[in-house]
This record gives C-alpha cells, structure tokens and sequence, in this order.
C-alpha cells in the first residue's frame, strides 16, 4: 500500500483520536484560545484548531497526541510508525499555486520560500479548482519526499496576491522558525547577525555593556545608526519597555547564539555574583530567582557571571537553593534546562529579521 493510500487511513484515526473524549478538557481549552475572537466563519477555521491539536499541541505530560496514539497501538508496522511521526513536523504557510505534477499540486511558500509537490487525501479531484497563480493558505504534512494538505486550506484567487504576500511577510516576521526552515534564509540570517556582533562589538569594545536605565534608548539608537551606516539600511528607533527604562542599570549583551538582549537590574546581578553573601538578603533571592525562573528570559546573563568565578556561583545557588553541595560546573547546565527547557531544545535561531523576499516587500527593502 502506497503512502497517500496509508495516509488516509491514518489521518482520519488520528483525528478521531484526538476528539473521542479522552483529551476533551485539553481539546477544549485549545478551542476556547483559537475561538477568543469569535467563531469561524468558514470550515478552513473552524479546524484549525483540531488539527493543530493533533499535531503539534503538547499534552500535560509533554507528549503529542500522534506520540500518545503511538503509545497505544504498539502493533503498527515501522512505516505507519515512521509516517506518523513524521506528522510531528507541519509547514504553515501562504502558498502559491506554480503547476501540476500527476495527482500533485506544486505549491511556492512565500513565508520560507520553498517549493512543496502536494497531495491530498481526498486525491487529485481536490485541487481541480486551483489555476497557477492563485494561493492556497493552509497546513501541510510530510508524506515521504512530497507533503499532504492537512485541515482545510483557504483558497484565494490571483487577484489578492499583494495582500497574500503581506500575510507571508507578517507570518515570517512574528514566526521567524517558520522561515528559517529554509536552509538558505538561516545562513544568511547567521550570517547577519555575526556581522551585527561584530559591529556592536566594535562600537562598544565588547559583546557586553552596563549602562543606566535612562541612557539605553540614547546608547542603542546611536549604536543602531552607526550600525546601519557600517552595514547598510536605515536607521531604527529602538522601543524600549518602561521597566527597563527605569532600571537602576541594564546590560546589553550581544551573545552569538542568542543574539542582542537587554537584562533590567544586571549591575546589582553581578554585584551578588561578586558577594555570593547578598543572596540571602530578599532583594538578592527575589533578583536571581527572576533570572532563574523566568522561562522567557535568556540564560546568558547568569552563564555570563558564573563564568567569571566558579566558585562564586555555586556558592549563589548553594544559598539560593539550599543546596550546600551545589556545584555550578558539575549542575549549572542543569538547573538552566529545568528552569527554561525552550532555550535548550535544539540550536538557537538568529534573532534578526528573515529577509524573505515577502519581508523585504513589507519594509520597504
């Protein structure tokens, strides 16, 4: 039996699955996000969010819901298994249509600029309303070397290509993962951001800087001029939250995993990295903790001031944890993983702009 065969046979067991009850709570709240704003107004929307369920929502024990089906139906044979798996992996995207190849659709992804030979369970019949140039925006799953639509795409005639393009650029610039899906566009986006380093280090004399809150949007905006000056485009006026503004000291630290970020309070940081005594006093327990915890805050900061000294930082989280035996080079790197698993789930994307050719349409270059 062929993939697009097993395929839908598959695809239907899944979903059923998904929402025969067992993950109703789960289903549910996933329903009550994606219909905030209101309910779907056609049928592409209003499975959406099942779909996203069953393929990417991760359930309370971590797992998929392809991964819990696995679990329960030990007798597949390896290719079910390996298909299923696969599904793991879905590509959102604004897709032009640019051909037909047998009972396949050859899709264009404005978002990561990719070209996908699609099929659908529901077989060729399914794309016999698509012309070349017209846009399909939806869902696909791999099916071996080719993809299979999954939910319901919306289609969209020619005609509103200029807004379509405007929608791949917006998906790219909020979903920065879904470009850099392209091997192409994820060099050159390293490749940017070390250039970027490189001339931050080269305006500050180092990848890191301490400045007062109140001088950050000064400091970075001239760095930002001479930036684009030393390496083309325009000048950006940086926005810089109010808590950050406000803070007694900021570091800028350009990482060359992480990229820029700005760290509120890093002078008192380093200062109970310098005094491993200060971490008892609440102020000290409240700032670090912050850092620890804060699953959206870069781990750079804290490995950055244990590097300096060793024993220092073990001697900070010994106090801070009640550990008297911690050690930071024996379980530094695991605390952060527990504290903030999403920095350590696989090699960190740059932080600049993807700049597919939608992007460049949006900013104007």
């Amino acid at each position: 039996m062929d993939l697009l065969a097993r395929a839908r046979e598959l695809k239907p067991e899944l979903v059923h699955y998904a929402t025969s009850g067992g993950f109703r709570r789960e289903l549910s709240a996933v329903l009550d996000r994606f219909y905030a704003g209101g309910q779907p107004q056609d049928e592409a929307n209003a499975f959406l969010p099942v779909d996203y369920f069953v393929h990417q929502h991760r359930l309370s024990g971590g797992e998929t819901v392809v991964e819990r089906f696995l679990q329960e139906r030990p007798g597949l044979d390896e290719t079910d298994r390996a298909l299923l798996l696969s599904w793991r992996e879905v590509v959102e995207g604004v897709f032009e249509v640019t051909g037909f190849d047998g009972p396949a659709v050859r899709l264009f992804n404005h978002v990561d600029e990719l070209a996908y030979r699609t099929l659908s369970n529901l077989g060729e019949e399914a794309f016999a309303p698509l012309e070349p140039g017209m846009f399909v925006v939806g869902r696909l799953i791999p099916l071996g070397h080719d993809w299979l639509i999954s939910a319901t795409p919306a289609v969209h005639p020619a005609e509103v290509r200029e807004t379509l393009i405007a929608t791949a650029a917006h998906v790219a610039l909020e979903n920065p993962a879904a470009a850099f899906r392209n091997p192409g566009l994820l060099a050159a986006a390293r490749h940017a951001q070390a250039e970027q380093r490189r001339c931050f280090i080269a305006y500050f004399g180092a990848d890191l800087v301490v400045l007062q809150g109140d001088e950050v949007a000064d400091e970075l905006g001239a760095y930002l001029a001479y930036q684009a000056e030393h390496l083309g485009g325009d000048p950006v006026e940086p926005e810089i939250p109010a808590h950050v503004s406000a803070a007694e000291t900021v570091a800028l630290i350009f990482d060359e995993a992480e990229g820029l970020g700005y760290y509120a309070g890093f002078g008192r940081l380093a200062e109970i990295f310098e005094r491993p005594d200060l971490v008892i006093r609440r102020e000290g327990r409240d700032l670090v903790t912050a850092y620890l915890k804060g699953e959206a805050v870069s781990p750079v900061p804290l490995v950055r001031l244990a590097e300096r000294d060793h024993a220092k930082a073990s001697a900070v989280f010994a106090r801070l944890l009640g550990r008297s035996g911690f050690r930071w080079e024996r379980s530094g790197q695991a605390l952060l993983r527990t504290h903030k698993p999403g920095h350590f789930a696989g090699p960190r994307l740059p932080t600049v702009v993807p700049r597919t050719r939608a992007v460049a349409a949006h900013l104007g270059g």
